[in-house]
């Protein structure tokens, strides 16, 4: 059984020493990565650079930075092996960081636009004024930025979608998607994770909210098209039910 794991978080630099990150520490998939290769599965685990390890040997191991290079780097890895199962536990940013600008150079060129936009000119047109004003007064990051600016302005954009390239390019491996949100009602979760499973094509989620979450007690519940499928209480269990449900899948119907 070949399986690809991601684990750990992405970062978006702002400039040579500043970056936007998530809070996932890589726990949860270096048990996850333990647990199949525990099971006799050949690993290869993509992973941030800071994420934590896996105990046992991986067949492979990729360390990425942000959004783009883990896209590269899945791109990549499933285009050249194929795989039974893909574990996409990574804590992956929504947002690239498109540059920086001073509240005083945002508020100046916002104020030098301003007499240009006409009532005569219809939504889209003064969008898209006011947008390239905004990109005109974005610093230039090279370096570090100083920190003697009163008030920064982080423009971010909508990353790309990194789970959606998983059954595009290998649409018969079982693809196992993960869901997080924070302190809602569990059927607000639920249909989250259906969403989810529709679609970018999951076989199975881990729905978690971050509320039921602290240390290696991490209530979730592992859903596939059948319905609830378990109802993990730590990260061990989750590994252990991942393992399971996937591999029961893999020999299919006795």
């Amino acid at each position: 059984m070949k399986v690809l794991v991601t684990a750990g978080d992405t970062y978006e630099p702002i400039d040579d020493v500043r970056k936007v990150t998530h809070m996932a520490t890589g726990r949860l998939g270096s048990l996850i990565a333990d647990e199949f290769a525990r099971h006799g599965a050949e690993v290869t685990l993509v992973c941030g650079e800071g994420s934590l390890r896996p105990t046992l040997p991986m067949a492979k191991v990729v360390e990425i930075q942000g959004v783009i290079s883990l896209q590269e780097a899945l791109t990549g890895l499933l285009s050249e092996t194929s795989f039974d199962c893909v574990v996409h536990s990574m804590a992956v940013s929504d947002y690239t960081v498109r540059g920086l600008a001073t509240e005083e150079d945002l508020i100046d060129a916002l104020c030098k636009i301003a007499p240009h936009l006409h009532t005569s000119e219809n939504d889209r047109e003064r969008a898209s004024k006011i947008k390239q004003a905004i990109n005109n007064a974005l610093l230039q990051t090279a370096g570090k930025i100083s920190s003697d600016y009163p008030a920064i302005a982080v423009f971010m954009d909508r990353a790309p979608k990194v789970i959606s390239c998983v059954k595009q390019i290998q649409p018969k491996t079982i693809l196992v998607g993960f869901k997080l949100l924070s302190n809602v009602e569990e059927e607000e979760l639920l249909q989250a994770a259906r969403e989810q499973m529709a679609a970018c094509g999951s076989d199975l989620v881990l729905a978690n909210d971050l509320a039921r979450i602290k240390g290696d007690k991490h209530q979730g519940i592992l859903i596939g098209p059948e319905g609830i499928l378990a109802r993990p209480a730590t990260k061990p269990e989750i590994a252990q039910a991942i393992v399971a449900h996937v591999t029961n899948r893999i020999k299919g119907p006795n």
